[in-house]
């Protein structure tokens, strides 16, 4: 099978929560120009469950690799045909903050899943293959995609089979998300690095919205390994380690978060409160 053009034999896909702690590691000290965000997706997905089959979601996996690297698709349409058309990926809403909905393996074997999900996962897997000119974009409504053409930019719905906007097309639909501030310096392509680290945002919003600690704990935990001089995520898995009642841990990264913030304490010295709740 091959993942990115290259065999997976040669490549140790984690089995277990220490390989993909490992593997994330790995990512994490990548170049931004070398990060492979399908490889971080897998590992992020084993992270979270290592105790399931994952045969059918590398058949598909395999199957899409073989075919993107077979018609080289560029197009938004040729995107769109051989993602949607050919292989019967859907897109689907939040349904319930499932937090399955943004994980790789979910994806791959249910062949469905939301618009960052599809686009970090799926549109971007196929776009690396193939060289097409499609990048995410971070804005904080829906998430789309940016595929360069000469005429200038367009913007795919990947929740909507691939739609296309124009900038105009891209404004009505960022309004009537709410976004009355809507800026153009949203629309920007990003790095896969920052893809990745959206998706696993989104999964920590879910955790907490119903409540799974636990699921935030391990969402926090993977964005902290992927973004270990980010003080802002430092501090959330602070958070998260203290609503498990890991204060040990808590304050050891609440103090890293304010290392990382150059000294300044956050919420009120949290690091202080920690350290009196433990002692």
């Amino acid at each position: 099978m091959a993942l990115n053009g290259v065999s997976t034999e040669a490549v140790m896909i984690p089995k277990t929560l220490p390989e993909a702690q490992s593997a994330l590691k790995l990512c994490a000290h990548m170049p931004d120009e070398r990060f492979d965000l399908t490889a971080c997706a897998l590992a992020c997905a084993i992270h979270e469950n290592p105790d399931r089959d994952i045969t059918s979601a590398f058949t598909a996996l395999e199957e899409l690799t073989c075919l993107a690297q077979e018609r080289k698709p560029t197009s938004a349409e040729q995107l769109g045909q051989l993602i949607y058309g050919d292989l019967g990926f859907v897109g689907a809403g939040h349904t319930n903050y499932d937090p399955a909905n943004a994980d790789l393996i979910h994806i791959l074997t249910k062949r469905v899943g939301p618009p960052v999900g599809l686009g970090v996962v799926i549109w971007r897997h196929v776009a690396r293959l193939t060289q097409a000119n499609v990048s995410g974009v971070d804005n904080p409504g829906h998430f789309l995609l940016r595929l360069e053409t000469k005429e200038g930019p367009i913007f795919i719905n990947s929740l909507t089979g691939g739609a296309v906007f124009d900038d105009a097309g891209v404004t009505r639909l960022e309004e009537r998300a709410g976004l009355s501030a809507f800026s153009k310096s949203i629309l920007l392509a990003v790095s896969d690095r920052v893809l990745a680290l959206r998706l696993q945002a989104n999964l920590a919003v879910r955790a907490q919205a119903i409540g799974d600690d636990e699921a935030w704990f391990r969402t926090a935990q993977r964005r902290a390994i992927l973004a270990p001089n980010n003080h802002e995520i430092a501090h959330d898995f602070s958070k998260a380690a203290e609503a498990l009642g890991q204060i040990q841990l808590a304050l050891e990264w609440a103090r890293h978060a304010d290392q990382l913030n150059n000294g300044k304490p956050h919420e009120g010295n949290r690091a202080s409160i920690l350290h009196h709740k433990l002692n």
